[in-house]
């Protein structure tokens, strides 16, 4: 049989280097290898002791003058020469893409070529008495025409055989310095130390692996997520825990090594290449957990996909959109707390379904990402009330558990969420400062006890008992004792003065010990302002007043504190709040601190910088409001929109014809549907999408069984008179009508004279009385 020659030229090779790799994504496709070495040697029963990778960069000064080295350097188990050879050449198959992190072969070619043109790679095990090493030199390969790299050795030293020494080291020289200067520089080298940390975190901690980039220890990040022993009761559920653990096996499949395939039951021969020899027998399994996370964010929320140890998804938003065999879609989470973003987050190890070669995405057509799918977020909607009215079972997945029990935003224990003093939710300012602090790794910051006494401290607040927590301590549990003992967050005891024990004007006040107000204390600074100047306030909230005063203030240095009678008159008779002081007071200090005058900076507008900084949601910005009044319509909206439906039927006569036209024209714009289709939709109670932010109001007026006692608006209803009834669902339509005008005509203004200033002031407060009556 005549034969051709078809090995390719080495220019091949170079031209890989061609692959859009970026940065980060070259550098680990060799500590993937490293770390599938040490994945390796714990599944043979043999977990490597001590485990480490060492990353070393070349300066920039080496980088410019044409002499720098990358290299990666691990303390592995090691490779023979002929594993060594199989390993870098381009396309070998050999390795197990189920069970390896690495395609030790085409992503090594692909990533060093990438990098430079010249890598050696050496490697020794505890037994040999040397190191060998391969070189491929790209323009030395090109010159000879041929793919034949020279085979190198190196005696170890007395002291690398008496120490066992083992482990395979990967340099690139010749670098391509455009491409690697984000790994060595700047903020560049900062994110690839952090995102390594991010996709390698979770098998760093399970190996116990310890990975130093160019001198730097790598963190492993971590969720900063509530305790698997917080909980909150549903209905439909009962407890539901914070954390959920999955740890699913799913039934033996055939899986081609060689064309990375599963088989169907039915087959065993690889349907891609035609053979079997390459076809085993898997367990596919999943792994990992669900949770929720102390704070919400628009963006850093969602789950991570993991294959064999390292994240190829990070955040992955794609299980909170529900996707119906009829390729319907629509977004389930997050709808309720729409203007804070979501907080569900997770790692899941699906190392049984198909990635990109990038290794940057999973493949979503395999079928088994859609049996991912299934088992964690289920094949119906999460929302109950639309499962039921699509004629779909009830969805009782591990995300739908948690999705019923912390969907909402309200402070207090019912949702697990973090407030203030007077039972609002806080997502800003201290939260801020506590998320910071965990994410720096400070250890009072790791475990979640903080964030719990925030959500006491608003749970107390809308039960009534402000500071009074032995009152209501039967009722909820406690975490901790640190909001009425006599030592406060600074470690510096209350002053015994500002506790308003002497007797005023006769009367002997309240002797109960005040209690720490967490949404005030924290620590200020304001970048905007010479010196770095960081205060740190202590604010306690007492039962009556301090020697006459509703509040007391005593800066001292760099720590401020503050004292407050919430339920003074001089507050609850005025709109201001204690807050409002304190900024003022805590202006004036930033001044004197940081040496600044009134006339650069005057009080009003350092007051008002901080409360931009740290009370976003009362800083009275119009923007921001309309930002706020729009999410609120929009949760109220969805909300309408799932239960409308138990209304039914709802005859198109009973909507004015004016908005019935306007829904017709918004159905038909959004989903091309007919007038006689809304029609029929209006019947079933399944419009409420299509209605204008202006019409909701008139929805609640005709039902607001559907909205009150809790159901979205936590507003009495149902055990009140005729008349009472009438009112309290006034209130919430004149609220409803002030954040309308909010989002249609208060930001757009032109001018913004005393008559829209008034109207602007009257629907801030509107919109703060729909913020905590929502249930």
């Amino acid at each position: 049989m005549t034969t051709v020659d078809i090995t390719p030229s080495p220019r091949v090779l170079r031209m890989l280097g061609q692959i859009d790799f970026a940065p980060w994504q070259c550098l680990a496709e060799l500590v993937d290898n490293s770390i599938d070495a040490f994945i390796d040697q714990s599944r043979d029963g043999k977990p490597a002791t001590d485990p480490r990778i060492w990353i070393r960069l070349p300066s920039d000064t080496e980088l410019k003058a044409g002499n720098g080295e990358i290299s990666v350097l691990d303390n592995g188990i090691g490779m023979s020469l002929e594993t060594l050879q199989d390993a870098v050449r381009a396309g070998y198959s050999g390795n197990d893409p189920v069970e390896k992190m690495g395609l030790f072969g085409m992503g090594f070619n692909i990533s060093t070529a990438r990098m430079g043109r010249r890598t050696e790679v050496w490697t020794t095990r505890p037994e040999d008495p040397e190191w060998i090493g391969l070189v491929i030199d790209f323009d030395l390969l090109e010159k000879q025409k041929t793919f034949i790299a020279p085979v190198q050795t190196r005696a170890k030293s007395e002291k690398e055989m008496a120490d066992g020494v083992h482990g395979t080291e990967i340099k690139i020289s010749r670098l391509e310095a455009d491409r690697v200067r984000p790994l060595i520089w700047g903020i560049g080298k900062k994110r690839t130390r952090d995102r390594l940390g991010k996709i390698y975190g979770r098998v760093m901690q399970r190996l116990d692996i310890k990975l130093n980039y160019d001198g730097d220890v790598v963190k492993p990040m971590k969720h900063c997520v509530w305790s698997e022993t917080r909980s909150v009761e549903t209905q439909a559920f009962g407890r539901v825990p914070a954390r959920v653990e999955i740890d699913k096996t799913l039934d033996s499949r055939k899986f081609c090594s060689t064309c990375w395939v599963w088989l169907l039951e039915n087959e065993d021969v690889c349907s891609a290449c035609g053979h079997d020899e390459n076809v085993v027998k898997r367990t596919r399994r999943l792994k990992g957990w669900l949770g929720i996370q102390r704070y919400f964010d628009k963006e850093n929320f969602g789950i991570d996909l993991i294959r064999n140890g390292r994240v190829i998804e990070e955040l992955d938003k794609s299980f909170f959109t529900f996707r119906g065999v009829d390729g319907d879609s629509f977004l389930e989470y997050p709808i309720d707390a729409i203007h804070w973003g979501g907080r569900i987050v997770g790692e899941l190890e699906i190392d049984f379904v198909r990635v990109s070669h990038q290794k940057d995405s999973f493949d979503k057509l395999d079928p088994e990402w859609k049996k991912v799918v299934e088992l964690v977020r289920g094949t119906s909607p999460m929302q109950p009330q639309v499962a039921t009215r699509m004629g779909m079972a009830k969805n009782d997945s591990p995300m739908a558990r948690l999705f019923t029990g912390y969907r909402k935003s309200t402070a207090g224990l019912a949702a697990l969420v973090p407030g203030t003093a007077e039972g609002t939710g806080l997502n800003s300012g201290l939260i801020k400062e506590y998320v910071d602090k965990f994410y720096e790794g400070d250890p009072d910051y790791q475990e979640d006890d903080k964030w719990y006494e925030l959500v006491e401290q608003a749970e107390r607040a809308k039960r009534g008992g402000g500071s009074g927590a032995d009152k209501f301590a039967g009722k909820f549990p406690i975490a901790g004792k640190k909001t009425t003992t006599d030592i406060d967050d600074s470690g510096v005891k209350p002053d015994p003065q500002a506790r308003g024990d002497a007797p005023v004007n006769g009367k002997q006040p309240s002797t109960a010990k005040p209690e720490l107000d967490l949404s005030l204390s924290q620590s200020y600074e304001l970048s905007e302002l010479p010196g770095d100047v960081v205060v740190k306030v202590s604010a306690f909230r007492h039962k009556a007043d301090l020697d006459g005063q509703p509040f007391r203030v005593k800066p001292d240095g760099y720590t401020f504190r503050f004292d407050y009678n919430g339920s003074s008159p001089y507050f609850e008779e005025s709109v201001v709040t204690p807050a409002d002081y304190l900024l003022v007071d805590l202006a004036h200090h930033f001044l004197t601190l940081s040496a600044e005058t009134p006339r650069n900076f005057p009080v009003s507008r350092v007051s008002r910088m901080l409360r931009e900084k740290y009370f976003p949601e009362e800083a009275g910005d119009v923007s921001r409001a309309a930002s706020v009044a729009s999410n609120l319509l929009e949760g109220l909206k969805l909300f309408l929109d799932e239960k409308l439906p138990n209304a039914a039927p709802i005859e198109p006569g009973q909507l004015s014809q004016h908005e019935l036209e306007s829904i017709k024209r918004s159905a038909y714009k959004s989903a091309s549907l007919s007038p006689g289709e809304v029609e029929e939709l209006v019947r079933k109670g399944e419009f409420a999408r299509f209605v204008s932010e202006d019409y909701l109001a008139e929805l609640v007026r005709g039902w607001p069984k559907l909205v009150m006692d809790g159901a979205f608006f936590d507003r009495p209803y149902e055990h009140l008179s005729p008349d009472q009834r009438e009112d309290s669902v006034l209130q919430v339509i004149e609220g409803l009508n002030d954040a309308t005008w909010l989002v249609d005509e208060g930001a757009s203004a032109l001018n913004k004279d005393l008559d829209w200033r008034l109207r602007f002031a009257r629907a801030l407060a509107s919109l703060k009385l729909l913020e905590s009556w929502k249930a």
